[in-house]
């Protein structure tokens, strides 16, 4: 089969059962709302989660609706996006397993500022208002860190508008693919694959930028052998050549 066709990525299991309880305990350790909990406290906050299966491409919650869950990503992946003022599509962040995201009143949004959407099929663990409230109520530990969740939280969001607003796009789309590669890359092929399924539009959403000026880089990149991309995955296959365009060394 031609490599540009097939989609070498790892998808989620379907399979409702594969949201087991040991891997729930598992990514609610990764969270770092929770990180510092015993085995117990971890026990106690899955109780108060509600297991949820999305298909592939669903949206979970819509930018401007009542803000009522805390999600955290058991499988699969979740994409969050935010309209901008001419009515694109601003890609904000991409979530795997032991990422958080969503919106409560305690946290002081009574409305969702973004929209999230499965990437591929995923389990998400929901909490609404009243279970984070049990929750920090019963371990008190974890409303300092949901401080400090949602504190770096913005200070991440702040240095993606700073990257947005000043850099060259291929800069961008480098910084991109190499915090992408961190995240959610695997070997590959001497290539490091980002293991999600992701669109041109996608990346164009991520770096701020036309589709068509997204696509004419990677080609370019591609040529140059820096990257391997196919329909819709990308593996990087020179690292230090993506940090030189990062650096704005190219």
């Amino acid at each position: 089969m031609n490599q540009r066709r097939h989609i070498p990525l790892s998808l989620p299991d379907p399979d409702p059962q594969a949201c087991s309880l040991a891997m729930r305990l598992a990514v609610c350790q990764k969270v770092p709302l929770f990180a510092e909990l015993d085995a117990q406290q971890l026990a106690q906050i899955n109780r108060h989660c509600r297991a949820q299966r999305f298909d592939a491409a669903t949206p979970v919650y819509m930018e401007g609706d009542a803000a009522t869950h805390l999600y955290v990503v058991a499988t699969g992946a979740v994409k969050t996006t935010r309209l901008a003022a001419d009515g694109r599509e601003s890609l904000i962040d991409l979530l795997t397993p032991g990422d958080f995201f969503g919106a409560l009143p305690a946290l002081g949004q009574k409305h969702y500022a973004d929209s999230a959407t499965t990437l591929t099929p995923a389990c998400l663990l929901g909490l609404d208002a009243s279970e984070y409230d049990a929750v920090m109520h019963e371990i008190p530990q974890v409303a300092v860190a949901t401080l400090k969740g949602v504190a770096h939280r913005l200070t991440q969001s702040q240095q993606a508008i700073h990257m947005l607003a000043g850099a060259p796009l291929e800069q961008r789309l480098a910084a991109i693919l190499l915090v992408l590669a961190g995240k959610v890359g695997k070997p590959w092929n001497g290539a490091t694959l980002l293991d999600v399924p992701l669109a041109r539009e996608d990346l164009a959403a991520m770096a701020g930028a036309a589709t068509e000026s997204v696509s004419r880089l990677l080609s370019q990149w591609q040529r140059e052998g820096a990257i391997e991309a196919g329909r819709r995955w990308v593996a990087v296959a020179d690292a230090a050549r993506l940090r030189q365009l990062r650096d704005g060394m190219g």
